[in-house]
């Protein structure tokens, strides 16, 4: 029998994984958490418009590993670079008044996604500039706008903003959140979780809800910070469990970890945009120079049902009939 089957396989056709053209573009993408829903949306917008073929490098969140990926990404030989997120996005060009090596030498387009503020984390002085090299995408709808949803939360006129103070786009949002306060008639407290090693202390999660709670907060700002993101669970379930609500600026914690409401726009579609400027660059239709700096101008307005049903408080009806509904019996 075992004969008989190797016969088959024998005259059976065999098809080698294709190679990669030498015509497909080459895409070194520099990523901090793996393959998320932006790089998904990248990749589907390019694969039916340039043929292309994609080296990835993942920090895994360990920034020794990223700081290797940042030397090596160039020398791959890459037609374009894709950074997700401010940290990579920095790591690798600097800031506007610091540039990195790569910046100034570099003849390698960069194009990024899932930037919470270029201006603010200093990556560029204007979203419109001739000389850079690079272009992207900004995922985070304004914080004049997270705060006047949030001000039609009635009861919420406390806010605490629990953050990860190693992030650069964290501190960047929690700071621009709490000088727009007055403007809105909102307290906002910055609750930054304590560091050890050089990275953020898990155990100080409890110690910042207590403290936050004892400070009368009403709702917790969850920034778009990488580090709130992978501990959402064990972040949203503690603050519920105190009978703090919760607002997300990013769609992770709404949708995996039941928070309970908030505005944002969706990474794939992010990594959509992102894709369509690199089509852009590797087509030669525009050089990176030329392509602003954007965010999305749609935004999703998403309410956990379920979230609400255990916190046993429900975002007005106004806010409820213009947002998708997930979680518990919508």
């Amino acid at each position: 029998m075992r004969i008989l089957l190797l016969a088959i396989l024998a005259i059976l056709p065999f098809e080698a994984p294709a190679e990669p053209s030498k015509d497909d573009k080459h895409i070194v993408m520099v990523l901090w958490r793996g393959i998320t829903d932006a790089e998904r949306g990248f990749m589907d917008y390019l694969s039916d418009k340039i043929p292309a073929h994609y080296t990835i490098l993942d920090a895994k969140r360990d920034k020794t590993l990223l700081a290797n990926h940042l030397k090596s990404a160039d020398r791959l030989s890459p037609d374009l670079i894709y950074t997700f997120g401010t940290t990579i996005t920095l790591g690798l060009l600097g800031t506007e008044n610091y540039p990195s090596s790569f910046r100034e030498q570099s003849n390698t387009p960069v194009v990024f996604s899932i930037v919470t503020d270029p201006v603010g984390s200093k990556i560029v002085n204007s979203l419109q500039g001739p000389h850079r090299n690079f272009t992207g995408v900004s995922h985070i709808v304004p914080h004049n706008v997270q705060l006047k949803a949030i001000s039609q939360l009635t009861g919420l006129e406390t806010i605490g903003i629990i953050f990860n103070p190693l992030e650069n786009n964290s501190v960047v949002t929690a700071r621009n959140i709490q000088a727009l306060s007055s403007e809105f008639k909102k307290d906002v407290f910055l609750y930054p979780l304590r560091t050890r090693n050089d990275k953020p202390d898990s155990d100080s999660i409890d110690k910042v809800v207590n403290m936050m709670q004892e400070d009368g907060v009403q709702l917790a700002y969850l920034p778009p910070d990488s580090y709130i993101i992978s501990q959402g669970k064990n972040i949203v379930d503690n603050l519920h469990q105190h009978g703090i609500a919760t607002f997300s600026a990013t769609e992770s914690p709404i949708r995996n970890n039941d928070a309970l409401f908030g505005i944002v726009s969706r990474y794939y579609n992010a990594g959509q945009f992102a894709g369509y400027k690199a089509e852009q660059i590797l087509t030669g239709q525009f050089p990176a120079s030329e392509i602003p700096i954007e965010s999305l101008t749609q935004y999703s307005y998403i309410v956990n049902v379920g979230a609400a049903q255990k916190l046993d408080y429900y975002p007005p009806v106004s806010i409820l009939k213009i947002s998708e509904l997930i979680g518990g019996n919508e």
